[in-house]
């Protein structure tokens, strides 16, 4: 498997079918004479920004830490939790219980519901 063409930046479905972000980094687990392994894949802001610059990412971490437990950090999902399905990646996670669309979330409360017709 090719991993960065077939599983980096792809979309993301959780376990009730809605989009739950993309693939922004793959863990790999090294092992003694044994090759790498895929250990998670990391789906978070923190991870896509740190592709493009470290410092940004440092600063998104710092003030996303604000937002409460678990948050300041890439969410990690299992690979052994993910299962290829057409042009996605099934993930068995609810992602409305976990970090991935924290953001998504906060941006319709705080933003678009504010919109007039949002």
């Amino acid at each position: 498997m090719h991993l960065v063409a077939e599983v980096l930046d792809q979309q993301l479905c959780d376990s009730r079918g809605k989009p739950a972000g993309r693939v922004d980094g793959i863990v790999l687990e090294l092992r003694d004479d044994k090759p790498p392994r895929v250990a998670y894949v990391e789906v978070s802001p923190i991870t896509f920004l740190s592709r493009i610059n470290r410092r940004l990412s440092r600063w998104y971490a710092r003030h996303d830490r604000r937002f409460g437990e678990g948050r300041g950090v890439a969410f990690r999902v299992p690979w052994t939790r993910l299962t290829p399905s057409g042009t996605a990646l099934q993930i068995d996670i609810d992602s409305e219980a976990t970090p991935i669309v924290a953001v998504e979330q906060w941006l319709r409360r705080r933003i678009v519901e504010r919109i007039p017709g949002g």
